[in-house]
């Protein structure tokens, strides 16, 4: 199933959903953290006005979620003048599988004002190759292209380097705000590319920030990612990470703990 066939399948109403997700999306012996993250967005979307944007979306992998019907706890904590905070838990077997909270704000008027500024890449995409995945590379990885334009690879026993990725989703359904959060958390954390052979890897806690809310490209345009650690020890890794529209502009921040056992 495709990102957009599986948000079609979310049913519920007032504060319990129910949401169906296949084996073509797992990451391990787990589902892909992008899919659950967006799976929880666009349930809590279901109790806020479109009008309130996504300012910021936090979510904390409690266990593993497998192939099969989750269920989703939904409720909306407060709601304020211009900003709604929502929370929902993913739950598979009846365990809380993850957690997460949205934060929905719409505009004030204020005078700090400040754009990032854009950071190109050392090459185009039209002069990168397409990653081709081999066997054994997580199953959630056919449903996204991926071209390397700067850092090394996984596993290639490299030091530390900041990783510059180009990214789409191979579904040629129009993105929507849910599309644009699995698709940031598509490539491993570069943390990967200091070992020598695979290793597990589990995202615990992933905070997304968003500051700009132009998600109508089409749908084969290319997102650049770009990432890099900002420390790492006793078995962390924690990084952060700026997402790019296909017209080059900065659109949101990205932060990652994950834990490596390696």
């Amino acid at each position: 199933m495709t990102l957009s066939e599986i948000l079609q399948t979310i049913r519920g109403d007032g504060s319990t959903f129910q949401v169906t997700v296949t084996d073509d999306w797992g990451q391990g012996r787990a589902m892909f953290g992008g899919l659950i993250a967006a799976v929880g967005n666009e349930v809590l979307r279901k109790l806020v006005p479109q009008d309130r944007l996504l300012r910021s979306l936090q979510t904390t992998f409690v266990g593993p979620a497998t192939a099969g019907t989750w269920q989703i706890n939904a409720r909306v904590l407060r709601v304020g003048k211009a900003v709604t905070i929502a929370h929902c838990d993913v739950l598979d077997g009846g365990q809380v599988a993850a957690t997460v909270v949205g934060v929905y704000g719409g505009p004030r008027a204020s005078a700090v004002k400040l754009k990032p500024e854009p950071t190109p890449a050392p090459r185009g995409v039209d002069e990168a190759r397409e990653v081709q995945f081999k066997d054994g590379a997580p199953q959630f990885l056919q449903h996204f292209a991926v071209r390397w334009v700067q850092g090394a690879k996984p596993f290639s026993g490299s030091p530390r380097t900041p990783t510059k990725a180009f990214i789409r989703h191979r579904d040629p359904t129009p993105l929507t705000e849910s599309h644009v959060v699995a698709l940031i958390d598509c490539i491993p954390t570069p943390a990967m590319s200091m070992f020598l052979a695979p290793a597990p890897s589990s995202s615990l806690v992933w905070t997304l920030e968003f500051f700009d809310h132009r998600f109508d490209f089409p749908p084969d345009a290319w997102w650049r990612i770009d990432t890099d650690l900002d420390a790492a020890g006793d078995g962390y890794v924690n990084q952060t990470g700026v997402l790019n529209a296909p017209d080059g502009k900065p659109v949101a921040l990205t932060r990652q703990l994950f834990a490596v056992f390696g």
